[in-house]
């Protein structure tokens, strides 16, 4: 995972000319794409911060260390999840039902 105000570096990028005017036509920015496709190579997950629940839509703070009721980071289903709903799936894997 990675967080936000990351450092942005300039480099050289060698890339066949022809390649280059086809992404420029398409307006295709080729920082963006280089840069997600190093992110995917290295399984790096940006995390967006939410107040939502995603699966009951609750709104909730963060959880945190001195307060762990709240929205968590739910891996690997990479979506946030309020107490309530990560209680429910607790118990729902602790008495073998799916879901």
């Amino acid at each position: 995972m990675y967080g936000f105000n990351m450092v942005k570096r300039h480099t050289t990028l060698s890339i066949e000319d022809d390649l280059m005017k086809k992404a420029k036509d398409k307006f295709i920015n080729v920082s963006d794409v280089l840069e997600d496709a190093i992110k995917k190579k290295l399984n790096m997950v940006e995390v967006i911060k939410s107040d939502k629940c995603e699966f009951c839509g609750r709104e909730e703070r963060p959880a945190t260390a001195e307060n762990p009721i709240g929205l968590t980071w739910l891996c690997p289903d990479e979506m946030w999840i309020c107490s309530e709903c990560l209680n429910s799936k607790i118990k729902k894997i602790i008495h073998g039902k799916n879901g």
